[in-house]
């Protein structure tokens, strides 16, 4: 089984000790190997880049961080998948793009509109499968991005009410496009010292349990 996890930098494996260094249990690593465990032969394709938005571009960053314009290419090159797994919305949440809920799902669903037109899935190129698509609402920003002395507090202030709307509005609109969805706040948080990034050990563990969300479905 070939998998792809299309994400930002708590895919990509960036702590919360600010060190900047990628860690090698991320969660999509953790999964994989729980999976592999349980005896499912799997490949882990990894396309997870810090920064990433869903479909809108960053003036500070950069517009590389838009995850909309590389994304058919991506699966185009990575076919044959059997299953796609999309977290982002996170960067969406930074004050300068002026976002609520309903905008940064839209922009997820034009990913998933991406994901489900184009035949990637199993077979050779001209094959007309398309793979399994599993979205997974970011956990909600951590207290600490309410602290006005935090550091980075003005790049996403307003962004954790914005946050604990996401799951309701993804899980909506991931039924009415008939695709699988994982809410992450049922098994990770965001650490207490860094609001937008994980603990070590909270990667291991969610890794984990979106193994055991897979094997459910089957």
């Amino acid at each position: 089984m070939r998998i792809l996890v299309y994400g930002d930098s708590n895919s990509w494996g960036y702590l919360d000790d600010g060190s900047g260094l990628r860690f090698a249990d991320r969660w999509p690593v953790s999964m994989a190997r729980k999976l592999t465990a349980a005896g499912q032969d799997v490949e882990l394709i990894e396309e997870c880049l810090p920064g990433r938005t869903t479909n809108v571009d960053d003036p500070q960053e950069g517009v590389w961080c838009n995850g909309l314009t590389p994304f058919e290419a991506i699966l185009l090159s990575q076919q044959p998948l059997d299953r796609i797994l999309i977290m982002l919305g996170t960067n969406d949440l930074k004050h300068r793009f002026g976002r609520d809920a309903s905008k940064v799902t839209a922009g997820l669903m034009a990913l998933v509109s991406i994901a489900t037109k184009t035949v990637a899935g199993p077979g050779g190129w001209h094959a007309e499968a398309r793979p399994e698509i599993i979205v997974i609402c970011p956990p909600q920003l951590g207290e600490r991005a309410d602290d006005p002395d935090w550091i980075r507090f003005d790049e996403w202030r307003g962004g954790r009410a914005v946050s604990a709307d996401l799951p309701g509005a993804m899980a909506t609109a991931a039924v009415a496009a008939g695709i699988g969805f994982i809410d992450a706040n049922r098994f990770v948080e965001s650490s207490d010292r860094d609001p937008i990034h994980w603990r070590s050990e909270s990667h291991v563990a969610f890794g984990a349990a979106i193994a055991d969300e897979l094997m459910k479905a089957g």
